[in-house]
């Protein structure tokens, strides 16, 4: 087994050879074990989101059509209709799949610990994350964070993995592999475009010469770029817009007007331009009061009889100019939402388990909607144990506290791409915080690389300290002895 950069520091703390992968498989084991426990014994979670995940997939398989909404790019519902396809119209087998990416992930974990800290880092990370409920609970749920956050990762692991790599034939192609992934990963949450805006960014910090480098991020840019270019053709001729998926403009809805915020809402001095945007003011106004951005983005399209990017336009241009009448109450509100978000909340599977109470879908998918089964509902206290036998929420200090001290670590041994993605992780858990505000569901893709910071910082202090504790002490010369002895 090669031994990844930097192993052979003290602070590694590196267990090597086979007792590592016996460990990786006694962790994967137990994720996999916990997670199917889980899965037969929970019904699957929804939100009122998933409608709009489900439908167009639903739709592929039983209709040949294929329409997302605006501000859902397509790869998770394509997903969907692929399970759908395969396995038949049960939603519990889509959960069992989610959870068997959910293992993917862990072994993931491993790997970027691994690479940034060293293996003890790597299994410790990967533990957490094999362990953590909110990661189990969010696997179960018919939303995207799973499949995001397993591209996320295996982008991540296969960039970080070409830079350790000398050949740069090898190097172009893990590049454009993790270009792949990243698109694939953008086409199922938009965000992940800010993640290849920092990994091109790096990447001449992080390769030895300025050729290579450029080489490299041209590469990984145009391949992320090929991949998702159909969808953003496909939207500017169905929605007019350029672009992976719209939403900005709901998102700052729900920024501003969620959350019991004080916003002002009224109109510029000298009035709104036109007639419309006079009627749309006065309908965003009238939802903020309800703190409903999907009612709001709904009557805009309805009332005023406009398409989805002249309501996103409208919402945009409203919250900006709230924004910036008070961007000192903006800013702080979204510092207090940024530690909200990376605190959390614990696992609280009773409110997950029973949404789908107040939920109604459209009637062509109305048999999907889950209901627990008798046997489920009796399982309920075991899946709750499952779930909460590791909740991050408790420790939130503590592991931004290790996540911190990796970082700082890794700094001052010039460890710059685990630098990078501590920027990475605080930088999105910060743009969550700013564009859409507190959404604890953003923060689990997220979830191992936080655990991988935390293990780096931890397995780093302990590897200091116990440096320190057995450094062999100089011995003390003769003459210095018989002079310190002269005078006594």
């Amino acid at each position: 087994m090669s031994r990844p950069a930097g192993s052979g520091r003290p602070w590694a703390g590196l267990p090597e050879g086979r007792v590592v992968w016996l460990l990786l498989a006694a962790i994967v084991l137990l994720a996999l074990g916990l997670r199917v426990a889980f899965s037969f014994r929970a019904p699957p979670f929804v939100t009122n989101d998933s409608l709009s995940y489900l439908l167009p997939g639903f739709d592929l398989v039983h209709g040949g059509t294929f329409a997302p909404i605006l501000k859902r790019p397509p790869l998770y519902s394509l997903f969907i209709g692929g399970v759908i396809a395969a396995f038949g119209e049960e939603l519990r087998v889509l959960m069992l799949v989610q959870h068997l990416m959910g293992v993917g992930t862990v072994l993931l974990t491993f790997g970027i610990g691994r690479l940034l800290f060293g293996a003890s880092a790597g299994l410790l990370a990967a533990l957490l994350t094999a362990l953590s409920g909110p990661l189990i609970v969010t696997e179960h749920y018919l939303m995207s964070e799973t499949l995001f956050g397993l591209l996320l990762a295996g982008s991540l692991l296969t960039y970080l993995g070409a830079l350790r790599v000398e050949r740069l034939t090898t190097r172009l192609w893990l590049l454009a592999l993790a270009g792949v992934l990243l698109s694939l990963a953008a086409l199922t949450r938009p965000i992940a475009q800010v993640v290849l805006a920092l990994l091109l960014a790096a990447l001449p910090l992080l390769l030895p010469r300025w050729r290579p480098a450029l080489l490299g991020a041209g590469l990984l840019a145009a391949v992320f770029v090929l991949v998702a270019l159909p969808w953003m053709l496909r939207n500017q001729a169905v929605q007019g817009t350029f672009a992976i998926a719209g939403g900005s403009g709901e998102g700052l809805a729900v920024r501003t007007i969620r959350y019991e915020q004080k916003f002002d809402f009224k109109a510029p001095p000298g009035g709104d331009p036109d007639r419309l945007t006079s009627r749309a003011r006065s309908i965003y106004r009238d939802e903020a009061e309800d703190g409903s951005a999907f009612e709001l983005a709904k009557r805009l399209r309805v009332e005023l009889g406009i398409t989805e990017i002249e309501a996103e336009r409208f919402m945009r241009t409203f919250a900006l100019q709230a924004i910036l009448k008070q961007p000192g109450y903006y800013l702080l509100g979204t510092a207090d939402m940024f530690v909200q978000t990376f605190v959390g909340r614990p696992v609280r599977l009773r409110q997950d388990w029973l949404p789908w109470r107040n939920i109604a879908w459209e009637e062509r998918v109305q048999h999907l909607l889950p209901e627990p089964t008798p046997v489920e509902a009796r399982s309920f206290t075991t899946a709750e144990r499952l779930a909460t036998l590791y909740d991050p929420a408790p420790f939130a200090p503590a592991l931004a506290l290790l996540s911190l001290l990796g970082i700082v670590l890794a700094a001052r041994q010039r460890r710059w791409d685990a630098v990078m993605v501590g920027v990475l992780v605080y930088g999105l858990l910060l743009a969550g915080a700013a564009l859409i505000g507190i959404e604890w569901r953003y923060r689990f893709p997220l979830d191992p690389l936080i655990n991988v910071l935390a293990a780096g910082g931890l397995t780093s202090l302990v590897g200091a300290l116990a440096t320190r504790v057995h450094r062999p002490t100089t011995p003390t010369s003769p003459a210095v002895a018989q002079a310190s002895g002269s005078g006594t």
